[in-house]
Formats: C-alpha cells, structure tokens, sequence
C-alpha cells in the first residue's frame, strides 16, 4: 500500500508569513502520509520577521526571490521549477490543512483515474473560533463578493449542498470528477491544489513572468488535459490573520498586479464579456443592498453565524476596490496613448 504513495512537493510563497506558516508547516508534518515521500518548499519574498527561522525549524527548503519582483504567482513558479516529486501541492502561507487524512483524500483521485489532472476541495473550512473574515470566507467560500455573485470560484459556500460550478460532472465516492471547457473555468489552482507535475511543466506556461495559477489550468485545459476532481472537503483559509485592513490592502494590491502589471501576460481573465450582464447585476445589488442581504438571511438561517452580515458590507468595499483599480488602469491607457500620439508628431525632434 505504502508504494502506492506518489511523492509530493508542497510549494508555499510567503512573505513575512510568521503569524501563520507553522501552523500550515506543522499541519503537514502531521499527515498520515509517509513523510519520506512529502518535501516542503518555501519561496520567500524577503521577509523580515520570523517566517525563516520557523521554516528552518520544520526542516524546509527556503528559496528566496528578489523583493522588487516576488509576488505569490511569481514565488509559486520558482517552487514549481524547484519541485522535483510527483505531485505538486500548492498552498498559501495562511492554509491549513484540516485533519490529519487529507493527503490522502486529495490523492485518491489520482490514483482512481490517471486522466485526472489536479484535485481542489469543495469548500474552505468554517470554525466558529475563527476571526470573523475568516468565518465569512468559510461560510461563502469566497474572499471576492464580485466573483461569487459572477460565478467564477472554486469553492462552495455553505448555502451549497452538491457541485455547482462550471463544468460537465460525475459524482464518485467522496468526491466530484468534473470535465471542464477552456472558455468556462473556476478559479482554482491555489489554497490547497494538487496537481500532476510532469504535465504541467510540460503543456503549460510556467516562467516566473507569465505564471498564474488559473492561466495554467486553462493552459491545460486548451491541449486536453481538461478532467479535475473536487472532494468533499475544505482547506483552512486564514486570510484574516492580520486583521480586516491588511485583508482589503492584499486584496487592492492582488488587484492592480493581476489587472494593470500583468494585463498583457494573462491567459484566462476571471471576469469576461459575457459576464457584463452579471457584473451589472452585482453593481445593482451592491447599491440595492437588498441580494446580499437576503443571502446573509438566507445563510444565517441554517448556520446562527453573524459573520454572513459583512457580506453586504464587503460587497460595497470590493466595488470600490475594483472601481478604483479599473480607472487607474484606464488613466493610465489614456496617458499612453497621448504619449504615444505626442511622440508620432514630433519625432523628427527627438
């Protein structure tokens, strides 16, 4: 049975993650998994707190990028190119892995059916102990109010009892085996992902420069690769672990990185034409406030928890977070283009 056990490479990106990589680091340890077959690689961003010295503690590889260039996708390539196992599993600095038989579920997919290509979880785990952002993305499954409303996530909230993602699905065992279309595809690939290394590196975009954890699917996807499963069952997402105002700043700044520096390298864009009908839709519940509310309700009745009431709340932020970062965007066009018309005219001069 033990040979059975493909090797693993966990690829974590962190930068000053210290109030929370030990936790993950130690929920790996302590998998019913045969260690000798698990390695952990950190690809540090130039932290300044104890993140290293806790990585160095739990026996990890630390690889460390420059500051000026490390974003989470940027640090996730470098970790793909360092892995050498079977498998790759992709984390962030702030997931847990719930109990102590997850590998394990996450792998069986794999072994079930050699077309499968990665594995997610269905749901992100929910803990009354937790913060109260923390608890709001474990009962909706999201951390964007404008993807949830659009459609385009992986993960389930708790209104949800069964798959309803994208996709053409088949129920087994204790999961979903789903066959996804290139032009309709969740935005997974990240909290707690497994994936087939050799095909990734070999039909997929993996530089540094061009890497993304949802492009690379879609990479996939487009030659064929197109079978995933989704067990039934969550990740930790600590994502509220430095507070509310650090949240919605990593979230402005995951914005403006996917949206304005890496507009003209992204393969898959989350948010699509055909999804502007949805998209009014969201700007229309947002101001209304009367959606959001009703699906606060709506979950509060099957699970007395006051964290579904920021959903209204974050829905007004997240507009404006996405409002603000897309008129940066679009100043910036527009100064570029009348650079660029300036310099038509008088190139002679220079």
């Amino acid at each position: 049975m033990r040979a059975e056990f493909p090797t693993i490479s966990c690829i974590i990106p962190t930068y000053n993650s210290a109030k929370t990589i030990a936790l993950c680091l130690q929920s790996i340890r302590q998998q019913n998994y045969p260690q000798d077959k698990i390695e952990t690689i950190i690809v540090d961003g130039g932290s300044k707190d104890d993140t290293l010295r806790i990585a160095h503690i739990y026996g990890t590889k630390i690889i460390s990028t420059p500051p000026s260039k490390q974003t989470a996708e940027y640090n996730k390539a470098i970790g793909v190119k360092a892995a050498k196992n079977e498998l790759l599993l992709i984390l962030d600095s702030d997931n847990i892995l719930p109990h102590n038989n997850w590998l394990k579920n996450m792998v069986q997919p794999l072994l079930d059916d050699h077309e499968i290509v990665g594995v997610d979880t269905l749901y992100i785990h929910y803990d009354k102990k937790f913060s109260l952002l923390d608890r709001y993305v474990g009962l909706y499954g999201s951390l964007d109010p404008v993807a949830y409303y659009i459609g385009n996530v992986d993960k389930l909230s708790r209104h949800s009892k069964r798959y309803n993602l994208y996709g053409q699905v088949t129920r087994i065992k204790n999961y979903y085996s789903v066959v996804f279309r290139p032009d309709r595809v969740p935005a997974f690939g990240s909290n707690g992902f497994l994936i087939r290394r050799k095909l990734l590196i070999e039909h997929a975009l993996i530089s540094p420069k061009y890497f993304s954890h949802i492009d690379v699917n879609v990479d996939l996807i487009k030659r064929g690769y197109n079978k995933y499963a989704f067990i039934i069952d969550d990740i930790v997402h600590l994502t509220g672990s430095r507070g509310i105002i650090d949240f919605l700043k990593r979230r402005k700044m995951f914005m403006e990185q996917n949206t304005l520096s890496r507009l003209k390298v992204k393969r898959y864009s989350v948010v699509q034409s055909k999804d502007i009908v949805s998209l009014i839709k969201y700007i229309f519940y947002t101001a209304t406030f009367i959606k959001p509310l009703y699906d606060a309700f709506s979950g509060y009745r099957k699970i007395k928890d006051i964290a579904w009431f920021f959903h209204p709340f974050l829905c007004y932020i997240m507009l404006g977070i996405y409002s603000y970062v897309i008129l940066k965007y679009s100043i910036q066009r527009v100064a570029l283009r009348f650079k660029l018309i300036f310099f038509e005219k008088h190139k002679s001069v220079f």
